[in-house]
Order: C-alpha cells, then sequence, then structure tokens
C-alpha cells in the first residue's frame, strides 16, 4: 500500500495508535495512514503523543435503569474471586461465560472496554460483557457512543443492532481530532 501510493506521488506516513492513550475507555489499537501529495514537500509528520488521561468505562456507563434490557442472564456465568478496586487503562477480565470465547468474556468497568466490534457473536456480541453493579451486561449504544468518543449530543438515529455496527465499524473521535490538529498545524491548505 506504502510502495503503491508513494508511486502514485504522494509521501506516506504511519502509526498504530490505541484509542485508550486518547481519553477514552477503550482498547482500540488501529493503524492510521495519511498520506499527501509530494508536491506539499512534507517529507516528515509526528503523529500525536499519547495523553493518558485517567478515565475507566465506570465514567461513562448509564443508569441500571437505562440499561435493564441488555443483561445477561445465563446459568454458566463465572466470576473470579477478586475484588478490583484500582482502575487501569486497558481492560481487567473477570469473568467468563460458557467457554470464555471472545464475546463470552467478562470485564471490570474499572478498566477500559474491549474494542467494540461490528461482527461477532457470544453473549456480549460487539461490546463484551461488563460486571455493572452486581450485573452482568454489554454496552448499550449510548454507552458504546461515548465509548468511541462521539460528543453526548450526538443522535443514534439506528436500531439497537445497526448503532452496535457502526461503532464498531468507527475509529475512535479523539484519536482522529489529535491527528487532525497535527495535520492543520502544517498550514498546507
Amino acid at each position: 500500500m506504502k510502495h503503491i501510493l508513494s508511486e502514485l506521488g504522494y509521501n506516506v506516513f504511519m502509526d498504530i495508535l490505541n484509542a485508550s492513550d486518547f481519553g477514552v475507555p477503550q482498547a482500540r489499537k488501529r493503524i492510521y495512514i495519511l498520506a499527501f501529495r509530494k508536491d506539499l514537500n512534507i517529507v516528515n509528520f509526528d503523529f500525536p503523543s499519547p495523553i493518558k488521561k485517567d478515565v475507566a468505562l465506570e465514567d461513562i456507563l448509564l443508569s441500571d435503569t437505562e440499561t435493564k434490557e441488555f443483561l445477561i442472564k445465563r446459568d454458566d456465568i463465572i466470576l473470579k474471586d477478586v475484588e478490583i478496586n484500582n482502575r487501569e487503562l486497558k481492560p481487567i477480565r473477570i469473568g467468563t461465560i460458557n467457554k470464555g470465547g471472545q464475546g463470552d468474556r467478562i470485564y471490570s468497568p474499572k478498566g477500559h472496554a474491549i474494542t467494540l466490534s461490528a461482527h461477532g457473536g457470544g453473549s456480549g456480541a460487539k461490546t463484551g460483557a461488563y460486571l455493572i453493579n452486581g450485573k452482568v451486561r454489554k454496552l448499550a449504544p449510548e454507552e458504546c457512543k461515548l465509548v468511541q468518543g462521539f460528543p453526548i449530543d450526538f443522535k443514534i438515529p439506528v436500531t439497537n443492532s445497526q448503532a452496535w455496527k457502526q461503532f464498531g465499524n468507527s475509529v475512535a473521535v479523539p484519536v482522529l481530532n489529535k491527528i487532525m490538529d497535527k495535520v492543520v498545524a502544517l498550514n498546507i491548505y
């Protein structure tokens, strides 16, 4: 890809950035690629540095009454016998559902959400499962919106299923904002 873009007349820059490092409570590593026309003479581009903001999933959760439809009620839930008191800037796994496949792992809200997914199955399909106020549930679309860094007033005009898919396909907004701040600072316009 880099070679093809270069042959087409672009200087290409890429880096792997994790949304967890940019103020949202989600572990989401993605490769970011920027290409500038060679005639712009941009030969160096520094991607933004992590800001490491103390934020956890518990900071953006909705109330139990707003999320009761997302509860996971199963007989095969197994939780570790451990109390999580400290926050971490990564997902903290604390249990399993069934055999503990990817959609059947349970995490603490004291950490970050796992990477939202547009596809995938299991009890916590697309969002992961979390132990919140003593109950296991998946994230509501409104919570997924906040986990991706969308503004609080962003409207979700689709069904829950479509929203989970769209947020799973999205890029974390704060990461894009930081990258674009760097692009704007180049004064190429």
